[in-house]
């Protein structure tokens, strides 16, 4: 088996990731990133911790919620999640906010107040 060459200088981290990711990675990574600081951004505290992103899909927005009445509360929100989504990432990116019910964010919340109790 032949030895590799040395490299003549270590490589920086982005500069593998260049190479191992496509453009179309670095731009969906970006949009993601900027999709989750308007989510945490504009859905409130209360809400916030019974969903979970999921992706995004023919423009619709997927995500998971802990329970339908959570689906029902992201319903009356998602005109202005959506506006402020419009505003982030330019008109039409995202249309919809489309949400599923799974079980995240129901466990979190029972050890949650199981804690409360316990303190109090």
């Amino acid at each position: 088996m032949a030895k590799r060459q040395p490299l003549a200088r270590p490589l920086a981290v982005g500069d593998v990731l260049l190479g191992l990711m496509k453009p179309l990675d670095w731009e969906s990574l970006a949009q993601r990133s900027r999709i989750r600081q308007v989510w945490e951004a504009v859905v409130p505290p209360e809400v916030l911790p019974h969903t979970r992103l999921l992706e995004v899909r023919r423009r619709d927005l997927w995500v998971e919620v802990s329970a339908p009445a959570w689906s029902q509360e992201l319903h009356f929100l998602s005109p202005g999640i959506l506006a402020e989504l419009d505003r982030a990432l330019g008109p039409g990116v995202i249309r919809n906010l489309r949400t599923r019910v799974g079980s995240r964010g129901v466990k979190e919340l029972k050890e949650e107040q199981k804690r409360q109790s316990d303190a109090s």
